[in-house]
């Protein structure tokens, strides 16, 4: 087992454990925690091509190396970036260390790939676009790919596009150009720092008019595509196992399903991240399969289903959490106490969202039933600014 750490002046190291000493650093270790770590450990030189970062030294740890966890202290950065724009990390040559911030324009599911030695090894592929106007592919491997991989894949799903922060991403030039997150680096999703903020603002501003240049060539899925037609979408050929390319779309509310538009999300917390999954009521609270526990409460979360429609064609799409509610402008509770107990105000509404046009960013899933593939719907995602007009 090995992890860095960084000190308050920013400089960083590797401690490497192993053997039992792996096994009691794993039981303590938490990421983002902060430690005072002391006793005997041996200092060795590091293998430049396992380090993400330019020091040539790393401690190796034993049993005796006492770890304590001390209170958060702001003044220790969380991550240190040495950042490069994707088209710049793209540059570089084969094997090199890269650090690079970017929006999660798609993320594709799970697969299970042999390595040379014969073994197996997950893997998943997500694209990172930024403000360079250029995308790439990200190989997230093993456990990133069940991890990191499963939370930005539910973020997506709830409509936001998240951006993450990549250290110790290594480029590949099989197929074009790629970056890979290996055991050595680091992914950080939407965290504060001031490199997110920078690009959040570029996107607010420029995404949705931006037509990436997608730097790999074995993708089999696209970047966002220029605006296009409900109808376009419909006629075109999906062979994509995964989802089809993202596209964006201006179009109408036709018809919103107001009797389902919630469903009721476990508020457990794993890894300081909500489970979110779909609970069912129970004689005392809401029982969650997922996390395999029962809670007192549960979450309203948006599952809005709507018809929406342009000059060419209409389509049944669904709206998850964050992009149903920027469409509705409450929270998914407060639209279903509004429904339950002021019905004119509750229509009104309603009848409001239908008369506007918006800018959809949209994109289509296939689902296998009994061997047969079948476009089963297509999702919303919330575009950071969806534009509607009256």
């Amino acid at each position: 087992m090995s992890f860095d750490v960084v000190d308050v002046q920013g400089t960083e190291i590797r401690i490497i454990g192993s053997d039992d000493c792996a096994l009691v650093l794993s039981d303590k270790i938490v990421q983002g925690t902060v430690y005072s770590f002391s006793g005997s450990g041996g200092i060795r030189r590091s293998n430049q091509a396992y380090t993400p970062f330019e020091v040539t030294w790393e401690i190796q740890a034993n049993k005796g190396m006492e770890f304590t966890a001390l209170d958060e202290d702001a003044t220790f950065p969380r991550i240190v970036l040495a950042k490069t724009s994707i088209l710049s990390a793209c540059q570089k040559e084969r094997d090199s260390f890269v650090d690079v911030v970017g929006i999660v324009i798609w993320i594709g599911t799970i697969t299970v790939t042999s390595r040379d030695s014969g073994t197996f090894v997950k893997k998943r592929t997500l694209c990172l676009g930024d403000d360079s106007g250029h995308s790439v592919d990200l190989c997230l491997w093993d456990l990133k790919a069940e991890e990191e991989g499963s939370y930005i894949q539910e973020r997506i799903d709830s409509g936001v596009q998240p951006i993450i922060c990549v250290k110790g991403g290594k480029v590949s030039d099989y197929n074009g150009k790629s970056l890979s997150a290996i055991g050595v680096s680091t992914i950080l999703i939407e965290p504060e720092m001031e490199a997110v903020a920078d690009l959040r603002e570029w996107m607010t501003l420029y995404y949705n008019v931006t037509n990436f240049i997608h730097l790999s060539t074995s993708s089999s899925r696209q970047t966002v595509s220029c605006t296009t037609t409900l109808s376009e979408i419909s006629n075109m050929q999906l062979k994509v196992l995964e989802s089809s390319p993202i596209y964006r779309v201006i179009a109408t509310v036709k018809e919103m399903k107001t009797d389902e538009f919630y469903y009721n999300a476990c508020i457990n917390v794993l890894n300081a991240r909500q489970c979110g999954k779909k609970t069912t009521r129970t004689a005392d609270g809401w029982f969650c399969s997922y996390c395999n526990i029962e809670s007192a409460n549960m979450e309203f979360k948006y599952a809005l289903k709507m018809c929406i429609e342009d000059s060419s064609s209409h389509v049944w799409a669904i709206a998850f959490q964050e992009a149903a509610q920027e469409i509705v402008g409450m929270s998914a509770k407060e639209l279903a106490t509004m429904r339950d107990e002021n019905y004119p105000a509750f229509s009104l509404l309603i009848d409001g969202i239908r008369s506007k046009i918006y800018k959809f960013k949209i994109w289509s899933k296939l689902e296998k039933y009994q061997d047969m593939e079948k476009l089963s719907y297509m999702e919303l995602a919330k575009t950071n600014k969806i534009k509607h007009t009256s």
